[in-house]
């Protein structure tokens, strides 16, 4: 499936570690997302959720400080970005963190490393589905 991105889609990605914000910022420049703000503190990333429009909230479950549980809930308490579809992209192959996460309500997951095409899939999916 393909989406074809309005300009003024947003995405917000949380990474504390600073390896996959920038690998992801480019792959999704290339699917035509063109609003793409990378974060390293969820601290702040949860007030950037409240600042304005995000569609798509990606963070990696097993990040450092604040593990994606916690940060979930972060953003699900916050009631301006309670309602943001997210993303977990971890490393992680084993099934116990995909399980976490469906569990505190995710709405899609990718274990790197991943294609373009992949990525492409996964977020046209949220975006249509929103």
């Amino acid at each position: 499936m393909s989406f074809d991105f309005d300009p003024a889609y947003s995405v917000v990605i949380v990474d504390p570690a600073e390896a996959m914000g920038p690998v992801l910022k480019r792959m999704l420049s290339e699917i035509g997302i063109g609003q793409i703000d990378v974060l390293n503190n969820p601290i702040d990333a949860v007030a950037r959720l409240n600042q304005g429009p995000t569609h798509l909230l990606i963070f990696d479950w097993m990040a450092e400080p604040v593990g994606g549980a916690d940060f979930l809930r972060m953003v699900r308490a916050d009631t301006g970005a309670a309602s943001v579809p997210t993303m977990v992209v971890t490393a992680d192959p084993r099934p116990d963190p995909f399980l976490e996460a469906s569990e505190a309500g995710i709405s899609g997951y990718a274990i790197a490393p991943f294609s373009l095409a992949t990525l492409q899939q996964k977020v046209s999916l949220l975006a249509a589905s929103a």
